[in-house]
């Protein structure tokens, strides 16, 4: 009978459900807590409170603004004690393939929580961004226009973007980030430097991972908002959340976004829908299956290089982009787990422009410098005599009509990763196949890629991180290339951390770049994918009891065999071509520091040297040897103040970004250079009561007048205001 009562003891103890409570040090509940258990993820309720299937377990227990706790489930009640975390502790999962802190991951990185986008109160994804060090943000104009990223001077196909783990880039590396919306995202995580390692080929200068919102098994109740707001230049944006769960079984969470603004210019209209999915069953006490869903559909017109005079009335762009996958995850014991997904993307793109505009008799006043042309500026008549230093330049330019430009691609990909988890670290491996796809020149064209991944992160006494890893990438039409990179953090001093890294990234060749047929220009396919050598040193120390942080990192990216387009001699048809070689190099600088309760300022700075070394047209003032590379400015920087206290939250920044190489393109006034400028941006929101929140922000507060590309002005001042509606 003892032995039977036993028994049971030990089976009751194993299979009931583990319940309890996340408390802060004051004692009050945490609400939207993690906890992690056996492979079940949950969240916490208005309470703090969490129900896990799992009777024992090693849970991990994680909150914005909170350290993580990782403590032993043992069935019944369970209380959880969260301390403050420093300022430093950020969990971040694309570092690695597995969680972890940034400084045990001895990488570069930033992590905006939900907390943090909803602060920020920015639509678009892309203007969240331009806070983080090391980026560069390039858009065409205002609100939907073309939009591109650079990571630590790399190429703008150099930084792959990951939905919950999907790739989004177009075979190749492209992204246009302008329909990416911040709705439905619980986390964006940015990692700067090569990835290639983990996630292949695109993942050569940086990654940037948007985790979707998960909805909460234990809210049978659903909890919900409703947002909208109006502003300047007739701009409306509507917006709804719901998510919830039915007990420990399933969890949902689905959001819908709708954008729009008639724009500053004729023809400078933008309408962009987003609709998000995330939906989790529970299929045992130690596996879970998840879907998730993310699309959006924009038009916008496209009225060319405004700033120049030149206005085209007709062009117009239509995009739709969805992502889809389905993942199942299962745990193996108390140190394995593994998880096997689906994931599909696909991107359909239209560019119409129908008729003829112009000719627009143009001129500027431009100025020679050492190897640069400036704008001096643009004249609306010509002048009778020419200031000393400057010279005239006229042009006549006429829009032509051309055929319907669609372009569609699609990714489809298998994937499995194992996690060993072991004393002192983790290790994770799996297999990656991807069918990329695209409708090229009339050709329906395909491509495979396999590839094999592992990495190690082991911590040595608790003082010394080692990380690192390789991946073998097997492409249809590259064949192999082999990418390692390893880390080593230091911890010098209880908040002290010194850290190397070295990696090797690597972009392949796009589809049309390999495959096109044109009577004008073909594909080549023995084109090499495009590489990135990075070294890298950082330090990161904490002051003042914690209160405040610094980080200063140096990096050093040489670029190889990068790919561009070269016109041959008649009757050859041009091709592209392994050419060019760059380099960049870099100081990053960023510090955060608590001020006082709920005062928190934040800044950073990045000075980069960039060269072109080699060049296909050496003697080029925009691309020739010696040229700095393009929007890539040579300084940067961020800074902000954010207040968060009681029912008031605000937060006003600035953007600086320096003077930097460019291009005026259709007008061929030959300038080179684009001024710096700053961007003044202020936004606050005060809850009224416990569902209703007004809101306003201010865009381009100074009303500055500048062009991130040139020829297409940046949207003036905006104002916009608005009401959430929670339950």
């Amino acid at each position: 009978m003892r032995i039977l009562a036993s028994f049971l003891l030990t089976v009751s103890l194993c299979c009931a459900a583990t319940q309890g409570t996340v408390v802060d040090p004051s004692g009050r509940p945490v609400r939207g807590a993690r906890v992690e258990c056996a492979g079940e993820s949950v969240t916490t309720d208005e309470e703090g409170r969490f129900s896990v299937a799992a009777g024992r377990c090693s849970a991990t227990v994680t909150a914005a603004g909170f350290s993580t706790a990782r403590i032993e489930l043992n069935g019944g009640e369970a209380r959880v004690e969260l301390a403050l975390a420093p300022l430093s502790e950020r969990v971040v999962v694309s570092a690695t393939r597995h969680q972890t802190t940034v400084e045990e991951a001895g990488v570069s990185a930033t992590v905006y929580t939900k907390q943090d986008l909803e602060l920020r109160q920015a639509p678009n994804l892309a203007d969240v961004l331009r806070d983080t060090p090391g980026l560069s943000i390039a858009r065409y104009g205002r609100p939907g226009s073309l939009t591109q990223i650079f990571a630590r001077g790399g190429q703008r196909t150099g930084t792959l973007v990951m939905v919950d783990g999907v790739p989004v880039n177009d075979p190749g590396g492209e992204i246009n980030l302008a329909g990416f919306s911040t709705n439905g995202l619980e986390r964006v995580e940015v990692v700067r430097g090569p990835e290639s390692a983990l996630f292949g080929a695109e993942a050569s200068s940086g990654v940037i991972q948007l985790f979707t919102v998960r909805g909460n098994a234990e809210d049978r109740l659903p909890r919900g908002s409703v947002t909208y707001e109006r502003g300047s230049f007739q701009t409306d944006r509507i917006g709804a959340n719901v998510a919830g769960g039915s007990g420990a079984l399933l969890d949902y969470a689905l959001s819908a976004e709708q954008f729009h603004t008639v724009g500053e210019y004729q023809n400078d209209y933008f309408r962009n829908t987003t609709g998000t999915a995330n939906v989790g069953l529970r299929l045992g006490a130690s596996s879970q299956v998840r879907g998730i869903f993310r699309a959006f559909d924009s038009m916008l017109g496209a009225p060319n290089q405004v700033g120049y005079g030149i206005q085209d009335l007709d062009a117009n762009e239509a995009t739709r982009d969805y992502v889809a996958a389905v993942r199942l995850d299962d745990v193996r014991g108390r140190n394995y787990v593994q998880r096997l997904s689906f994931g599909y993307h696909r991107s359909w793109d239209l560019f119409t422009d129908s008729k003829m505009d112009g000719p627009f008799e143009i001129a500027a006043l431009v100025r020679d410098g050492d190897r640069r042309v400036y704008l001096e500026r643009l004249l609306t008549s010509v002048p009778q005599t020419i200031p000393a230093g400057t010279r005239l330049e006229t042009r006549s330019v006429t829009l032509y009509a051309f055929d319907p430009f669609l372009s569609l691609t699609s990714r489809k990909n298998v994937d499995y990763q194992g996690t060993l988890t072991h004393s002192g670290g983790a290790a994770v491996f799996g297999y990656e196949f991807e069918r990329q796809r695209g409708d090229l020149t009339g050709t329906d064209i395909a491509r495979d890629n396999h590839g094999f991944f592992l990495h190690e992160q082991r911590a040595i006494a608790g003082r010394l991180f080692l990380s690192g890893g390789m991946r073998m990438e097997h492409n249809s039409a590259f064949g192999n290339k082999l990418t390692p990179r390893g880390a080593a953090s230091l911890r010098v001093a209880p908040s002290t951390f010194v850290r190397l890294s070295a990696g090797l990234g690597i972009t392949e060749p796009s589809l049309l770049q390999n495959y096109a047929r044109d009577p004008f220009f073909v594909g080549n396919r023995d084109l090499r994918p495009e590489k990135t050598t990075s070294y890298e040193a950082g330090i990161v120390r904490e002051w003042f009891g914690r209160r405040l942080r610094t980080e200063a990192a140096a990096f050093h990216n040489s670029f190889r065999d990068l790919i561009v387009f070269v016109f041959l001699p008649f009757p050859e048809p041009s091709t592209w071509q392994n050419v060019e070689t760059s380099r960049a190099r870099g100081l990053e600088f960023n510090g955060q520091a608590r001020i006082a309760a709920g005062l928190i300022a934040s800044g950073n700075f990045t000075r980069m040297w960039s060269r072109i070394t080699r060049s296909s047209s050496p003697n080029s003032l925009f691309t020739g040897v010696g040229q700095e590379l393009p929007r890539r400015p040579g300084n940067s920087g961020a800074a902000s103040l954010a207040y968060v206290k009681g029912r008031f939250s605000a937060q006003a920044g600035a953007q600086l970004v320096g003077e930097r190489q460019d291009t005026d393109g259709g007008p061929g006034f030959g300038v080179t250079r684009n001024p710096g400028y700053q961007n003044v941006y202020a936004g606050a929101s005060v809850r009224i009561s416990r569902y209703l929140s007004p809101f306003v922000r201010v865009n381009n507060l100074l009303d500055q007048r500048y062009q991130e590309v040139l020829g297409y002005p940046a949207q003036s001042r905006a104002i916009n205001g608005g009401v959430k509606l929670q339950w």
